[in-house]
């Protein structure tokens, strides 16, 4: 349990200084409004209240490579995951490990390495 709290604290971290690197005088309550109203992140959500994880995943990272999805996108999907329970996460084949790793990757297919 502890290293669990520890590691989410660590990525709430990541994500915190990636928004700032992102938006660094922006209002990130706003931006975050305007992301999450977006067409494809309304996709992400519908598969992450169905409890498809890993999909919702594979969903954020094609975005990428089309151009559908930018790294804020992926920074509050992955922000959106770290609320749920890890219960909840490990019954549909997801782990507080796995958004850790996924944030890892994704950022870094924006040249953001952390």
């Amino acid at each position: 349990m502890l290293k669990n709290d520890f590691l989410m604290k660590q990525i709430q971290e990541y994500i915190q200084f990636l928004l700032r690197l992102i938006f660094p005088k922006e209002d990130i309550a706003l931006e975050k409004k305007k992301i999450t109203e977006r067409e494809s992140f309304r996709e992400l959500a519908k598969l992450i209240e169905e409890g498809r994880y890993n999909d919702a995943e594979d969903l954020l990272f094609d975005g990428a490579e089309t151009g559908t999805m930018d790294l804020a996108s992926g920074i509050f999907f992955y922000q959106t995951l770290l609320q749920i329970p890890e219960k909840t996460l490990h019954d549909h084949d997801f782990s507080t490990k796995e958004i850790e790793t996924g944030l890892r990757d994704y950022a870094k297919l924006f040249d953001v390495e952390f």
